[in-house]
């Protein structure tokens, strides 16, 4: 098996900043005074007038910031996937820096634009012009939050498949460190509270013990 070029160290970006990305823009983003945002019920103006009474909008410009910091952070752990697969799964790992672009350029737009458009109907006084105005933002740029998820997904199958087949230096059970799994275990301990950031750090975090150990049990001997 030819060896792979990755840092395993620089997969802890992944980690450092999905915990940033839950922190300062899942956390930080819906808990507003009013209790946690319930973004099902945005596209209701009474509620979200009710939800964002006493919200300040410099929270939805701190939120937006570090989560577009945070994408730019975890690109550097994605593309340490896409090393680890290169050698051995080609295809696979095209598919990998595909879905890295997607999950962190599209990632990075679709939390500034999610934060900004709170923003402005906080900052324009809730009305109810606000709130259509925002609600069309939303659906107008909501292509981003779907190649966003489907960056991770192309992501997750393609190191799954991978793994299973046997192109990384990972054991087979390895196939469980993987943010699909691990975002349902994170979504029941959470409650679903940004459950894909935790999911995508623990994921991050297991890869890098994991490639540290196997990748020395599988360096042939001198």
């Amino acid at each position: 098996m030819k060896k792979s070029s990755m840092n395993p160290k620089l997969l802890l970006f992944g980690v450092f900043g999905h915990l940033l990305c839950w922190l300062g823009g899942d956390l930080l983003l819906y808990f507003v005074p009013n209790g946690p945002l319930d973004t099902l019920q945005l596209f209701d103006y009474d509620k979200t007038a009710e939800m964002l009474a006493l919200a300040n909008p410099t929270q939805f410009t701190i939120s937006g910031i570090v989560g577009t910091i945070a994408m730019m952070l975890v690109l550097v752990g994605y593309y340490q996937i896409y090393l680890l697969l290169k050698p051995n799964a080609k295809v696979l790992s095209k598919v990998t820096l595909v879905g890295t672009l997607f999950t962190c350029v599209a990632g990075a737009i679709m939390h500034f634009s999610c934060t900004t458009m709170l923003w402005y109907f906080v900052k324009s006084g809730a009305t109810k012009e606000a709130h259509d105005i925002m609600i069309s933002f939303f659906t107008e740029t909501m292509v981003t939050t779907a190649m966003c998820n489907i960056g991770v997904f192309m992501v997750c199958v393609s190191l799954f498949i991978a793994v299973i087949k046997g192109k990384t230096c990972l054991p087979k059970w390895g196939c469980v460190v993987n943010t699909i799994p691990l975002t349902l275990v994170a979504g029941i301990l959470f409650a679903g509270m940004g459950a894909m950031n935790l999911g995508s750090a623990l994921m991050f975090l297991g890869l890098f013990i994991c490639v540290r150990k196997f990748s020395k049990e599988t360096e042939p001997a001198l």
